[in-house]
């Protein structure tokens, strides 16, 4: 997923990829867990690894010897749903190397977690940088997605 978050004990990983026009990667991954009480834990670690991804970019930054520029906040919630963004100076590894933003949505429902993230990278495109005041809108549809998606399972 990225440096600050990663998913562990899921029973079943659907992974969507998608490329936006200005060569942007997106990634919609839909995880399944044995229970309820195993996909919130699953949530909480998430939104606790994002919660706290400045301190740890900064301090990936500090050690590759790049300069520890990250800025990283939540920019919407909900019920069982957070979006967050990351700007920095990306070191290789999870990340592409150089400047970028980085965004990440989370969503819980019953016993599925859905995570959405996309990366805008510094190519020189002339496309606007996303504008975070969609990210509650953003939720809304993927909580929708989710519950949809949990209905059918």
């Amino acid at each position: 997923m990225n440096e600050c978050a990663s998913v562990h004990g899921a029973v079943t990983w659907q992974q969507q990829p998608y490329l936006s026009s200005a060569g942007n990667p997106a990634v919609l991954e839909i995880y399944t867990f044995g229970t309820e009480a195993a996909a919130d834990a699953a949530y909480q670690q998430i939104d606790s690894g994002m919660n706290s991804c400045q301190a740890t970019s900064k301090s990936l930054q500090s050690a590759k010897h790049v300069t520890a520029d990250a800025v990283s906040q939540q920019t919407a919630g909900a019920t069982d749903a957070a979006a967050f963004e990351r700007t920095w100076t990306g070191i290789e590894g999870i990340s592409a190397a150089g400047k970028q933003t980085n965004h990440l949505y989370l969503a819980a429902h019953g016993t599925c977690v859905l995570v959405l993230h996309f990366d805008e990278l510094a190519t020189g495109s002339s496309a606007a940088p996303y504008d975070v005041h969609q990210d509650p809108n953003v939720l809304s549809l993927l909580t929708n997605l989710l519950a949809s998606q949990a209905g059918t399972r």
